[in-house]
This record gives C-alpha cells, structure tokens and sequence, in this order.
C-alpha cells in the first residue's frame, strides 16, 4: 500500500485547529505545529472539539504536535493557517526549515495578501478559501460548524496534478472543492469578511446587542457595499458554502427589524466569534483590518466607488482596536455613518 503523505498544518488557532481535528483521524501522518501553551493543551488532553449552537459533550480528537519540522521527515503538504500579518515571518522561518525540499504549499488565510508573500518562499502554493466558521475558546478548546467546507485554488489555474492531491487529503475529513475562478472566491470571501471588523466595534457576543434591527441594517449595507464594488471591479459571484447568495444580501438590506431581532434571538448560539474579534477580545492591537476593510477601500478608491459604511468601520476601528478595547454602540456607529455620508455628499456637490 502507497505511504500516505505526510500534512503539518502550522497554526493552532481556530482554522489550523479545526482543520487537524477534522483530518487526523483520517491521516496517520498529519501533524499539527503548535507551541507553547496550546502545545502543551492538546498534548496533555487531546483537542477539544465542540459543536456550536450545541451543548453536547466535545468530541476528544487525538492529535499529533510537534513543535519544530525537524521533529519529522520533510512533509509533502504544508497548510499554512496564521494570520496575514503574521504570514511573512511564518513563511520566512519556514523557507529556512525546508531547505531545498519543495513540498505543496496551502495558504488558507483571508484576503488575498497571502497570494503577495508566499510565492516569494515557495514554488507550489495552493490557496484555500475557508467557507465556515471556527473559534478558539482557549488552548485546545474550539467550537466550529458542523462540517468544514474549503474551497481551493491558483490564481492561473495551473498545479493541477498537485490540487487534485490536496482535495483528496481534505476531502477525507470535510468537503473541499477546486475552482478555476480564485480571484472571484477570495473576493467574494472578502464582502462577508468586512463585517468582522463591524462586530468587533460593537462587541458582538461580549455584550448585549440593544438595538439589532441597526446592527443588521449596518451589515446588509455593509455586504451592499462590499457586492457593489466588486461588480465594478469586474468580479463575479462565487458560490461559497454557507454564505448568503447576492440577491439575498440585496433583499436583505428591507427585511424589517422585528423580523431580524426574533430570527437573532433564535440562533443566537450558533453565531460564533470571527477571527478579528478573537484577536481584540484578548488584547491584541495588530489585526486583519489592513488585509480586509483595508483592501477593499484601496479597490474603491482605485475604481472610484465610495464606500461609506466600511469607511466608517475602518475608522472606529483604527481607533478602538488598542490594548483597552472598548465597544461602540450600534447606535453610535449608525450616527456616523450618517455624518460620513453628509461629508461625502457635501465633497460631491462641491467637486
């Protein structure tokens, strides 16, 4: 029987760790890079793994760590799970480990800053689009989505022998499909991404949403926003698993609030914390804003499009997102937001 491949999946956060949890069982040769405190979590204990919106028992996932590549043989797949800003460091030290080995590389990061800095360490990148929803409650402990869903892919379609491996390995423990159209995947990744920093702001799941109905309203125009740009960009729509189509982010922007209030109170439980907020909620001042709403203004500007809403946000954020975070009320964000469209329609009438 032909050896299985030998995967190291480097980050322990919730991507990388739902990721292992999901494969090991699967693959006698994956290995999960972590150190520090995580390290030692799942080493000692095993990776917790919980549904979310449930209050089942967690499922214990024996999982191998190691914390160093020179632990084992040189892998064939690398999944690279840290976050964007950490990314040129990650890839860097990784180069240096490898050697002259070229294994497969995957990026699964938000964003397409990842499609700059891995092919300057690596000659096979794939990239991966996660289309669910994890959260790391501490060191070895995650609440994610039922079933994983990753959408995989080269912005020139090329690697084609090297994807077909990578969809196998995954494929074994959630669904993973290749696509020929990256740039219209992460894209479209990118309209869902830009609420993160929006509930971030408002201390979604830290403290009580008094006002819904305008944290909705803020987030359908937000994805408006976000929907309308790419269109002028040039972008199409992707399907992406578990993420509302456009039309319905269309209709979405008039459903009424008493409606979206009592669907929220419904499913409150299974909304889960998204990476941003994880990264504030415990105290950390560097995040994905650049990578995200950052990105997407810079296409606006370069298109010429205004995008008053994700301005807004990129602004508080910049702002708030320090070592003492405090939220902003959904009522203050939707107040300035309106004092950002009056600017603009004032700078427009003048121009």
């Amino acid at each position: 029987m032909e050896q299985q491949p030998a995967i190291v999946i480097i980050g322990a956060g919730a991507i990388g760790s739902s990721l292992a949890g999901w494969l090991a069982p699967h693959h006698e040769r994956l290995y999960l890079l972590a150190r520090g405190e995580s390290a030692t979590a799942i080493k000692n204990h095993g990776l917790e793994s919980r549904v979310k919106g449930t209050n089942g028992a967690p499922a214990i996932v024996p999982v191998k760590i190691i914390e160093s590549l020179n632990e084992i043989d040189t892998p064939s797949i690398v999944i690279l799970t840290v976050k964007n800003y950490d990314l040129d460091t990650t890839a860097s030290a990784l180069r240096d480990q490898l050697g002259a080995s070229e294994p497969i590389i995957v990026g699964v990061e938000n964003g397409v800053e990842n499609q700059q800095i891995l092919p300057r360490y690596f000659s096979r990148v794939i990239y991966g689009v996660a289309c669910y929803n994890a959260w790391r409650e501490q060191p070895g402990v995650i609440w994610q989505d039922p079933q994983g869903h990753i959408i995989i892919g080269t912005p020139s379609n090329d690697l084609q022998e090297e994807m077909q491996l990578v969809a196998s390995v995954l494929n074994a423990g959630l669904d993973c499909t290749i696509t020929n159209r990256l740039a219209d995947a992460t894209h479209c990744k990118l309209v869902v991404n830009l609420a993160n920093a929006l509930m971030t702001i408002v201390g979604f799941q830290q403290r009580p949403v008094k006002k819904f109905g305008i944290l909705i309203k803020l987030t359908m125009q937000l994805f408006w926003e976000g929907i309308q740009l790419l269109q002028l960009a040039g972008f199409k729509e992707h399907v992406l698993a578990g993420i509302p189509p456009w039309k319905f982010i269309k209709m979405g922007k008039s459903i009424p609030g008493a409606l979206v209030s009592a669907f929220y109170h419904m499913n409150a439980k299974k909304i889960g914390l998204n990476s941003m907020s994880q990264d504030v909620f415990r105290g950390k001042s560097t995040t994905e804003l650049e990578s995200l709403n950052g990105y997407m203004l810079a296409l606006a500007r370069h298109v010429g499009f205004s995008m008053p809403i994700n301005e807004t946000v990129y602004d508080l954020a910049k702002k708030s997102f320090v070592a003492e975070f405090h939220p902003v009320s959904e009522e203050d964000i939707w107040a300035a937001v309106q004092r950002k469209r009056n600017v603009m329609a004032e700078r427009k009438d003048q121009s």
